[in-house]
């Protein structure tokens, strides 16, 4: 066992603002897994929900647990030491539970390497009674369980506030492990250790909360050292109301529900002492009906905000204000598609005279850098909508500048260009991925098009980790060991 390794979890435990250390006497214990380093695993407000959800739990320890990053990985593998928690620097495999959450598929390629480890057997049906009871949930599985159906002994599909009534109280309970077992197999929104059966029972169906207001969803543990660290996390809204053809939000989160505007700002309440900036998230905060009595709350006591998500539809002169007199220069939209018939056949509803409207009055209330997100390789796609992105973005440059107060010259239009993935269960399952040959040459064709164009940059995801990411989302039991061969 390393002491600088638990000397580093220490430090870090000290740094932080929240975190619960309980005396393991009696409770059971569960070890909440997110398979990536800490930094991104702390900026997830799954996370924080789940920490805060178990241990308000009188029965229950919950501690974290990351993967290592690269520095801590070499002296684990120097000294023999398995992946720690946090909060007692206890091993995972002395945890009678472990908690997997996952927001994004290609995070289950951490999964492998972080048992290995934990000197667990990967697969479920390779752990004794002596190891911990594995369940797994987030975004991810949500939308398809299959990849993790052979790894954790069982996969909860939806939102774990569903489940307040009997799974929380069976990790509670300390049954025998048998019994736990059997009760999760008639439990309703779980997919049981199976097979990898193909394809799902139709009866497994992710569970919902139907009011978010009796529910903080909010940052529970302030860490400097984690991504948005200097914000205070606030969840306005889950689902979406728009049905974009590709978008899986609307599967994985179900009925779009909003929080009322009261709610909001009593977490706004919760984090003011800790934290100046509140990061509102949603996948459309600025359409939310009470959003100018939020920020004004928000701006009242002298704190800012940052949107997870803006729309470009709903962007209007009073919401820019907002926006510029919470500190912002720049603003991220999402067009998706260069050309309006392209975007049409999305049912992404945006023209290209909504657009540059909306870039006009951002630019004029002094937001006057824009990021513009791309995807390519999606179904129906021409050269000339790839053609499109690079001559939208030069209308969008000229409209910044011819909009934007003389005293703020400092404009630029800044692409991100992803290639589309395909996502079950969406309208749009079953399209093939364009593949890695084709989505490099609308690449190249995109950058020629693009040139030197002054004011303009772009930035091109990973092809290769969208294929993986396809693979992932698509694929059976056996998606995570085919894509790490």
């Amino acid at each position: 066992m390393s002491w600088k390794l638990k000397k580093g979890l220490k430090a870090l435990l000290a740094r932080e603002h929240g975190a619960v250390v309980k005396d393991w006497g009696g409770k059971a214990s569960v070890a909440l897994l997110y398979p990536n380093t800490y930094r991104i695993g702390m900026g997830n407000l799954a996370v924080h929900s789940l920490y805060r959800m178990l241990n308000s739990r009188p029965g229950i320890v919950c501690e974290r647990a990351f993967l290592p990053d690269k520095r801590d990985i070499a002296e684990h593998a120097r000294s023999d030491t398995p992946i720690l928690s946090i909060e007692s620097q206890r091993p995972l495999s002395e945890f009678d539970w472990i908690a997997i959450s996952v927001s994004f598929e290609n995070d289950y390629l951490n999964i492998p390497g972080i048992f290995e480890m934990c000197r667990m057997p990967i697969h479920a049906e390779g752990r004794g009674s002596e190891m911990p009871i594995v369940i797994a949930g987030g975004a991810a599985p949500t939308l398809n369980p299959l990849p993790l159906s052979l790894i954790a002994d069982a996969v909860v599909m939806g939102e774990m506030e569903a489940y307040v009534s009997d799974l929380i109280p069976l990790i509670e309970s300390q049954y025998a492990r048998q019994d736990v077992f059997a009760a999760l197999d008639e439990m309703n929104g779980v997919l049981r250790r199976s097979a990898g059966f193909t394809p799902l029972p139709a009866a497994l169906r992710p569970r919902h909360v139907a009011d978010l207001d009796p529910i903080k969803t909010q940052t529970s543990i302030y860490a400097r050292d984690a991504e948005f660290g200097d914000m205070h996390l606030i969840e306005v809204e889950r689902g979406c109301p728009r049905r974009c053809l590709f978008c899986a939000t609307p599967v994985i989160y179900g009925a779009h529900r909003r929080r009322s505007a009261a709610a909001v700002i009593a977490m706004v309440e919760d984090g003011i002492a800790q934290r100046r900036r509140m990061g509102l998230i949603g996948a459309d905060i600025l359409s939310h009906p009470k959003f100018a009595e939020i920020a004004e709350a928000i701006h009242s006591r002298g704190a800012t905000f940052s949107p997870s998500s803006v729309r470009a539809d709903a962007i209007d002169e009073e919401r820019a204000r907002l926006l510029a007199a919470s500190g912002h220069k720049s603003v991220a939209l999402g067009v998706e598609a260069g050309s309006e018939r392209l975007r049409k056949t999305l049912a992404k509803g945006l023209s290209d005279d909504r657009l540059l409207s909306s870039i006009a009055t951002l630019a004029r209330a002094g937001v006057t850098r824009l990021r513009l997100y791309f995807m390519i390789g999606l179904p129906d796609e021409t050269d000339g909508d790839i053609a499109s992105i690079a001559a939208l973005a030069s209308r969008a440059r000229d409209e910044l500048r011819a909009a934007a107060p003389r005293s703020n010259r400092a404009t630029s239009v800044d692409l991100t260009v992803t290639p589309f993935v395909p996502k079950p269960s969406t309208p749009f399952a079953g399209k093939p991925f364009a593949g890695e040959a084709e989505l490099k040459r609308k690449v190249k064709e995109l950058r020629r098009a693009i040139g030197k164009s002054k004011g303009i940059s772009a930035r091109f995801d990973s092809i290769k980790d969208a294929r993986i990411e396809w693979r992932l989302a698509n694929g059976g039991a056996d998606a995570i060991e085919r894509a790490l061969e």
